[in-house]
């Protein structure tokens, strides 16, 4: 990326959280919104938002409690705006309980407008389903841009697998842009899997653009499959995925904190590129137990200073890595028991 556009993008975006209040013309306030979403999901339907801007004055929160197909809601291009001023309370919950056994709510969507925060709000949407006794898959979030809340855009916990972001964009949010959690009670967590990203940007969080994590350490979610994504400025790594993640293609990291993705036991990248002008001097930041990373037709640019001295990546610890069409050895620093091969 030529270095006049990146100063434009950058200028671009300081003039987009610089910009002036939410106006309020053509704002429903929550109870009509939360009773017409509300009465949609009863019936398995999706509700076709024609309403213009919500402004949240309270938290909404939806319990599914029995099996349902399809539900969801289509924006239309509307604002949905969180001001109720409660950093501990996010915007929508969609929830199976964990009392509700055997409970399946599938194929459900988000699609076609704006979350922002105009007061304190902990995320915009939250998934959750906090037991392997119930499920919540085959969900899919399309072409949403989320930003300004304290912690997460998006906020995945337990089992909420076989789901789809399409042209998903999470800007400016206090932690990250998403979080997939596995988590549940000891001997019943739910597990996050099987996850498909399309398209969409991860821009300035306050730690990472994606992050996994898991109520047991080190048993984080790692099946995610991420294609076509950007990752720009996030104070912390792009992708921080501590048990490794199933593949990276075509994605791009630029200037995010220390790495464009920090990982540990298995990775694989397709044909990502990443540039910085100094603070991501690695694409990949690894530390392998026994497993095995792949770059394969990777690019780094240093730029603005930097030029030369970006490298593929820093790895520790004991397994393999091969380079296929990823530079040299050279572009690798390596500590312990690390095999590093080029293809």
């Amino acid at each position: 990326m030529p270095t006049t556009r990146r100063r434009f993008l950058g200028a671009a975006s300081a003039a987009a959280i610089a910009a002036p209040g939410i106006a309020r013309s053509k704002e429903t306030e929550t109870a009509g919104f939360e009773q017409a979403l509300s009465a949609k999901f009863a019936e398995g339907d999706v509700l076709d938002w024609r309403g213009g801007n919500v402004r949240l004055r309270k938290p909404l929160v939806i319990e599914v409690t029995s099996n349902l197909l399809g539900p969801g809601l289509d924006l239309n291009g509307a604002k949905l705006i969180a001001d109720f001023n409660d950093a501990g309370k996010r915007a929508i919950t969609i929830r199976i309980p964990g009392h509700a056994k055997n409970v399946a709510l599938r194929g459900m969507k988000i699609m076609n407008g704006t979350f922002v925060a105009a007061s304190p709000a902990q995320d915009a949407i939250g998934l959750e389903c906090r037991t392997n006794n119930s499920w919540l898959y085959s969900w899919k979030l399309m072409n949403l841009d989320i930003e300004h809340f304290v912690r997460d855009g998006l906020h995945f916990d337990g089992s909420v697998f076989e789901g789809e972001c399409h042209a998903v964009t999470c800007s400016d949010n206090g932690r990250n842009g998403m979080t997939f959690r596995n988590n549940g009670p000891i001997g019943d967590v739910g597990i996050v899997s099987a996850i498909a990203i399309f398209g969409g940007q991860l821009r300035k969080n306050g730690r990472a653009g994606i992050e996994t994590q898991s109520l047991i350490p080190y048993q984080e979610p790692r099946d995610l499959n991420i294609s076509q994504t950007y990752f720009v400025e996030n104070k912390g790594p792009g992708l921080l995925a501590t048990s490794g993640f199933s593949m990276a293609m075509g994605c791009g990291f630029e200037n995010n904190g220390g790495c464009g993705i920090k990982l540990a036991n298995e990775g694989r990248l397709f044909a990502c590129r990443a540039s910085t002008y100094k603070s991501q001097p690695y694409l990949v930041d690894a530390f392998l137990n026994g497993g095995s990373m792949l770059l394969d037709g990777c690019r780094i640019e240093g730029y603005g200073g930097f030029e030369g001295k970006m490298k593929y990546a820093k790895i520790a610890g004991k397994g393999s890595v091969l380079l296929r069409a990823s530079g040299d050895r050279s572009n690798v620093d390596v500590s312990n028991d690390i095999t590093v091969k080029v293809a």
